[in-house]
């Protein structure tokens, strides 16, 4: 009797071949496709060569003339298929930022000497920026008239592009 842990030397064999077999790359999808055609050719060949020369086998004429048809058609679906899989992928619309009107920054210098930039709603507004604003304005009064303005940062923090 041989060294094996199994009961007999067959079921060891067999074991030994099953686990080969898993080690073994499975056939793609793909493959499988090629395959298909492959043989779907040589069936179509097959088929083509053997055609009896009598013209009284009409109708057996006719059958083989469809199938050689639908083998053609069942290629060039396996074509096209190979087609739509190369397609790219549709690519995500860009993200559009309106851009401030340059024009309406105002630069005003504050107590501690820096300037801070803001821009005026009204000059937005007459500028043709007609986007929904944010909801940080402050009121002030410039040249003695009411208005509300937009700091440089706020505007930014909403998604608008500033102009230069």
């Amino acid at each position: 009797m041989s060294n094996t842990p199994y009961a007999s030397e067959t079921l060891a064999e067999t074991i030994h071949a099953l686990r080969d077999t898993r080690q073994t790359p499975m056939f793609t999808m793909k493959r499988q496709a090629n395959m298909f055609v492959i043989l779907l050719m040589a069936i179509s060949l097959l088929a083509a060569t053997a055609m009896p020369s009598h013209a009284e086998k009409h109708n057996n004429d006719l059958a083989k003339i469809l199938a050689g048809a639908l083998v053609i058609g069942l290629i060039a679906k396996s074509i096209d298929d190979n087609k739509d899989r190369h397609k790219p992928k549709p690519q995500p619309e860009p993200v559009y930022e309106p851009r401030v009107p340059s024009v309406c920054a105002i630069s005003i210098d504050s107590n501690s000497g820096d300037a801070v930039t803001m821009y005026s709603q009204k000059c937005l507004r007459r500028e043709g920026f007609d986007y929904r604003l944010p909801n940080c304005a402050r009121d002030v009064r410039i040249y003695g008239e009411a208005d509300r303005v937009y700091s440089a940062q706020c505007l930014r923090d909403a998604g608008f592009r500033l102009g230069r």
